[in-house]
């Protein structure tokens, strides 16, 4: 049974799609030149918008009309995300994308000034 549009949008489902959009984003840049496809680069930054509308609308309270258009968004991105993927897209090329993002990310902070305001414990 579809959900009802009145319920609320399950909003960390829709932050998990956005996060593959995000990850198949990184795996076509990361093809080597002239692999990256623009149409499929513009496609997913589409999808992506629309997943982030769709958070965006269902901060609101159910049942009023922009959380609904929350959950049309939420539905038109999670379909064009399944018709972008198919049943064949080798995920290799997307975790390793991703992986490289990780570990860029996790690069240690640069250190700060900002010190402490509680003594030492020694």
């Amino acid at each position: 049974m579809p959900p009802n549009r009145r319920d609320t949008l399950p909003r960390g489902v829709v932050r998990d799609l956005l996060g593959i959009t995000r990850a198949l984003y990184r795996a076509e840049l990361a093809l080597p030149p002239p692999r990256a496809d623009r149409r499929r680069l513009d496609r997913l930054e589409e999808i992506g918008k629309q997943f982030r509308r769709a958070l965006d609308l269902s901060k609101g309270e159910p049942d009023t009309m922009g959380h609904r258009a929350a959950w049309t968004w939420a539905e038109r991105a999670t379909q064009a995300l399944g018709e972008f993927v198919g049943d064949d897209l080798p995920l290799g090329a997307v975790l390793r994308a991703s992986a490289v993002k990780l570990v860029a990310g996790a690069a240690p902070a640069p250190p700060t000034t900002v010190r402490s305001k509680r003594p030492p414990t020694h």
